[in-house]
């Protein structure tokens, strides 16, 4: 056995090893040369610097009165009185002072509030009017929504001519 592997290791195998081992190396050595991480040389920066005034105190802004001026009209001219309204009209919600007309779900005030339509709001007529409550209520649909709709009192309502 020990004849075999004196034959293995013999002196032509063990320089063929490291002449092998070498040339490895050599190759390692090359690929991680050229794979290095260059230096970037930076320049110093420069530090800049912005000086703010300090607050002074704010002089009162003037008084200005204001001017009449004349209100531009409408193309559509102005809305009916609330009176005028009719089946397949179109009104709006007008007055309400930003609190919204309620739609309940019958003519009456004790009925259930359906939904609350918003100032300047455009609805389509679809029955009425019914007298009850002491007011003059009409069914009112929104034309871009069917889940819209309710009976709303005439007082907050004034007709246009188109929506």
């Amino acid at each position: 056995m020990f004849r075999s592997l004196r034959n293995w290791l013999s002196f032509k195998v063990i320089l063929a090893g490291i002449v092998f081992a070498v040339f490895v190396f050599a190759v390692l050595l090359a690929i991680l040369w050229s794979a290095r991480a260059y230096t970037i040389t930076q320049t110093p920066a420069s530090a800049l610097l912005n000086i703010v005034v300090a607050p002074t105190q704010t002089v009162p802004a003037p008084v200005m009165t204001s001017t009449p001026t004349m209100e531009p009209t409408s193309p559509h001219g102005e809305p009916l009185p609330s009176g005028d309204i009719e089946i397949g009209e179109y009104v709006q919600v007008t007055g309400t002072g930003g609190d919204g007309l309620r739609l309940h779900t019958t003519a009456r005030v004790s009925s259930e509030v359906h939904y609350i339509a918003i100032e300047a709001q455009v609805f389509l007529v679809k029955d009425g009017p019914i007298d009850a409550d002491g007011y003059l209520w009409w069914l009112l649909n929104d034309p871009y929504n069917d889940n819209e709709v309710g009976w709303g009192v005439s007082n907050y309502l004034s007709v246009v001519v188109t929506p």
